[in-house]
């Protein structure tokens, strides 16, 4: 795996990991894929514990992992963390992190040891925070959400490839878990972030059932929608689309608001304007349902989920062109300025 890692063989790497887990699964392959893009520099896995084999067969041992990435400009990234191996076929195979897990209805939470707390208060805010997204999105799951609640930054960046380096709260992308920064907040703060990602993964699951086909289709959307739609779901916890409305019309005014292919893709956008991502791209989406109405915006995501561009969706949901839509939509600021 670390040979792998480093030549961005991400098919060598893949064939050492477990297959038993469906969301691991998928997040290793995107892992992977990564590699080909940003290949570490350095990169090894350490056993450093003697592996003890439990009563259902798998085993678990502590390993060392160390990596170093060319966009990384500090020291080599370091965790120590028990993780599971899984026999395949006579050969033993990477499961990822041994995890603790809770359950409740509809939801799956994997925590490390210390984060039982948050677990328990993420299976007691799950079913309000479900059917309040299910709610607007007027979609829902037919398989138990999974939540992965990390101990650390930077496991939870590492998890995702190992050439993250942005702080973030929480991750979700087709057919993988929901991840979650396992750290003390207020009920709102963890509601507000669980929300948010739960809307992202009902706007995938709009794609239909085939993973590389909703993965294909989720990326080809505009990241500023896909987030913009995401913190709209989680604005009820955090009254986010009052201060949207400020912010944008603030920047409406002095002649700041980005050009919408400026912040359409997660790897081309510049750091300095995510806030426009999340904040704009909410303005806009409260901006259709309130035109619109809700079921109208979940319409434009499903038609792109089935493989729409922005431009042909809003022609079939609101007939106008999308540079038509943008500019009802920059008229209705100046109206409320």
């Amino acid at each position: 795996m670390s040979a792998a890692g480093i030549e961005g063989d991400d098919e060598a790497y893949l064939k050492r990991d477990a297959t038993d887990e469906p969301e691991f699964l998928v997040e290793q392959r995107a892992w992977a894929k990564d590699i080909e893009r940003i290949a570490p520099d350095l990169l090894t896995y350490e056993i450093t514990s003697e592996p003890t084999i439990g009563d259902d067969g798998e085993a678990t041992a502590m390993v060392r992992v160390t990596w170093n990435t060319p966009n990384w400009q500090g020291d080599d990234r370091e965790l120590n963390i028990r993780v599971r191996f899984v026999e395949e076929d006579g050969v033993w195979k990477f499961g990822g992190r041994d995890w603790l897990e809770r359950d409740a209805e509809g939801l799956r939470v994997l925590h490390a040891n210390g984060a039982g707390f948050l677990a328990r208060e993420a299976a007691k805010f799950w079913p309000e925070v479900k059917a309040h997204v299910e709610e607007g999105f007027e979609t829902t799951l037919d398989h138990p959400q999974v939540v992965k609640l990390y101990p650390s930054m930077r496991e939870l960046q590492f998890s995702i490839f190992p050439a993250y380096a942005e702080p973030l709260g929480g991750w979700n992308e087709p057919g993988e878990s929901i991840k979650m920064l396992g750290r003390q907040t207020s009920p709102e703060g963890f509601k507000t972030v669980l929300a948010h990602e739960y809307g992202h993964a009902l706007t995938f699951a709009m794609g239909g059932p085939d993973i590389e086909i909703a993965i294909e289709r989720a990326h080809a959307m505009p990241w500023w929608l896909l987030e913009g739609t995401a913190e709209l779901a989680s604005s009820e916890y955090n009254r986010g689309i009052e201060r949207a409305r400020r912010a944008v019309a603030q920047w409406h005014k002095n002649g700041e608001l980005p050009e919408w292919d400026e912040i359409a893709n997660f790897y081309e956008t510049d750091p300095r304007k995510y806030r426009y991502v999340y904040t704009q791209g909410m303005h806009f989406a409260a901006y259709i349902a309130e035109t619109y109405g809700r079921s109208e915006l979940n319409r434009m995501l499903r038609t792109m989920m089935q493989g729409a561009t922005l431009d042909a969706a809003s022609r079939e949901v609101f007939g106008l062109s999308f540079d038509e839509l943008d500019r009802d939509w920059e008229a209705s600021i100046s109206r409320d300025q």
